[in-house]
């Protein structure tokens, strides 16, 4: 039913009243009131006008959010790529397969030069960067364009009802996806980690997002937890019955990500977002029995879910199928995430240098070189975290980040700097002790010779403190 117009209202309210027939004036002013309101009835939008509006306006929202959610699920590199359970290890390789098929490139590209005048990388890791954030306006435009297409084709939206089972399904895959992603690589703890270059690197020389990695990686065991919650939350996702429970959970916990990477400015505030919204998908149809459970402490009663297909048995092999799909997933996230664990994570076998390695002696071209603050050649100490990087720190405290390479007799070291490939060192490897280390060669066209002790890392209070249940006094300093 259409509102009258305004124009349509002004001019009948300015017109000049007709004159009152003779059985009107005969039956008095109370009748030609009731008479003058049947007349004017059609003047003033009912609340069932009001009613049809707001209903089709929350249909055309409701329309725009699933077509916009689609198209994101889709061409995302982040989301349908986890649901193949290539994990944390596989991720790149399935990421830039994915993106060369879905990233919609060539239409980002045009956008980015032709609307907003700049130019895009063709990176593939999501992120915050132009390349994501023009592809926001191409969804934003997309969906826009697929929901009055839609509305226009399917005006009395009879179709909705059956389609409506389906698009949750699709959402509730995605954000399942996502939250076992993630949460396998915190349950194996490979997300975060403390390398030992923060032991000695002052903390004002750390970004926002070095402090939030470190906090997290210092306690293996609140890692963990945390993926734990977030297996939790996709499992949830998955059987129709708890999907509302695993909506809320995921919600809690995206909500916590999300504020924590506005505040700490890590590059997936976007994306974190958009998992929240489609969180809050989920959860729209449940909120008003939600608030009358938690809020008003009334009784509410199991709402039917809508159902996928008519035939019941078939409808419990889909629920069946998409629990045992669940399960897959998972089992391939922790299995992929496992190895990589076991080969470069915490579960490898740490070199035979591993350690802080403080410079006793320095010297260049046999000239001795004092520890000066101001000397920017002389080192200060040389970090083995694992064995193919090698962190380098200077006497000003900056650190160089280097690509290593041993011998296989462990008597030969060369360095390769990841922020200037012309910068090389190759040194031999004496150990005179277990604690003792000498390195002499070549070091950038320098003949350098080091000599180091290695620092016991119990001395660092993160390291040496442990836990206590009874203290006398707070260790706050």
């Amino acid at each position: 039913m259409k509102l009258p117009r305004a124009g349509t209202w002004i001019r009948t309210l300015l017109a000049p009243a007709p004159p009152p027939n003779r059985a009107a004036r005969r039956a008095g002013p109370a009748r030609r009131a009731s008479g003058l309101a049947r007349d004017a009835s059609h003047l003033v939008p009912t609340v069932s006008q009001f009613a049809c509006g707001a209903s089709r306006f929350a249909r055309e929202t409701s329309r725009f959010g699933l077509v916009y959610s689609g198209l994101y699920c889709l061409t995302n590199s982040q989301i349908l790529p986890s649901l193949l359970g290539g994990g944390l290890g596989h991720r790149r390789v399935a990421v830039e397969t994915w993106s060369k098929v879905w990233g919609i490139r060539p239409v980002r590209s045009w956008v980015a030069s032709h609307v907003f005048r700049t130019e895009v990388d063709d990176r593939f890791e999501g992120g915050d960067n132009r390349y994501a954030w023009v592809g926001q306006a191409c969804w934003l435009g997309a969906a826009a364009a697929v929901t009055s297409a839609w509305s226009a084709l399917d005006r009395r939206h009879t179709g909705y009802d059956t389609a409506r089972p389906w698009i949750e399904l699709a959402v509730r895959l995605c954000l399942a996806g996502q939250m076992i992603y993630y949460g396998a690589a915190k349950a194996i703890p490979l997300q975060f980690k403390t390398p030992l270059s923060r032991f000695v690197e002052p903390l004002g020389n750390l970004s926002p997002m070095d402090l939030l990695w470190a906090q997290s990686g210092h306690s293996t065991a609140y890692q963990i937890l945390l993926g734990c919650a977030e297996i939790s939350g996709g499992l949830l996702l998955l059987q129709p019955r708890t999907a509302t429970l695993g909506a809320l959970l995921s919600a809690l916990e995206l909500a916590q990500v999300f504020i924590l990477n506005m505040t700490f400015d890590v590059p997936v505030k976007l994306h974190s977002f958009h998992l929240l919204l489609l969180s809050l998908v989920l959860l729209a149809p449940e909120s008003a029995r939600l608030a009358r459970s938690l809020l008003a402490d009334q009784e509410v009663r199991l709402a039917p879910r809508p159902r996928l297909l008519r035939n019941e048995r078939a409808n419990r092999i889909a629920e069946a199928a998409q629990v045992a799909a669940g399960l897959w997933l998972l089992g391939a996230q922790l299995r992929n995430n496992w190895g990589f664990w076991e080969k470069f994570g915490g579960g490898g076998e740490k070199p035979a240098l591993y350690g802080i390695w403080h410079v006793d002696e320095f010297s260049v071209d046999g000239e001795p070189r004092p520890p000066l603050t101001t000397d920017p050649q002389r080192w200060r100490h040389v970090m083995f975290d694992s064995g193919d990087l090698v962190a380098i720190q200077r006497m000003d405290d900056s650190l160089d980040t280097c690509l290593a390479a041993h011998a296989p007799d462990g008597t030969s070291l060369t360095l390769l700097k990841m922020t200037d490939p012309e910068w090389k060192a190759t040194v031999s490897v004496e150990r005179p002790a277990d604690d003792r280390l000498t390195l002499d060669g070549d070091v950038d066209g320098a003949q350098v010779r080091v000599r180091l002790h290695r620092l016991d890392l119990r001395q660092f209070p993160l390291i040496g403190r442990g836990f206590h249940w009874v203290q006398e006094s707070s260790s706050l300093r």
